[in-house]
């Protein structure tokens, strides 16, 4: 998946960050390039409540966030940032 238009997207991989360079070559075979990716040891995880993986969070202009646990495709990730989006009213 690459970058959503007029939607930031960011990566957050839970590989040490000594072996960064090879999960951005993953991302890229996958295709799953075209954001930023940062290592998180934890305290992102937790934050966001990630327990397993594959998980898609969506957080909203407004700080509300949706979460989905395993695949997405692109439709999912609309319908992640439209719930975000609704928490906020």
């Amino acid at each position: 998946m690459s970058a959503l238009p007029g939607i930031t997207v960011i990566g957050v991989s839970t590989i040490p960050s000594d072996q960064m360079d090879y999960a951005i070559t993953i991302a890229e075979e996958w295709g799953i390039n075209g954001f930023p990716n940062i290592v998180d040891d934890g305290p992102v995880h937790i934050r966001f409540g990630v327990f397993d993986h594959p998980t898609a969070v969506a957080v909203s202009a407004g700080g509300s966030l949706a979460m989905a646990t395993g695949q997405i495709d692109t439709k999912g990730a609309f319908d992640l940032i439209d719930e975000a989006k609704a928490e906020d009213t």
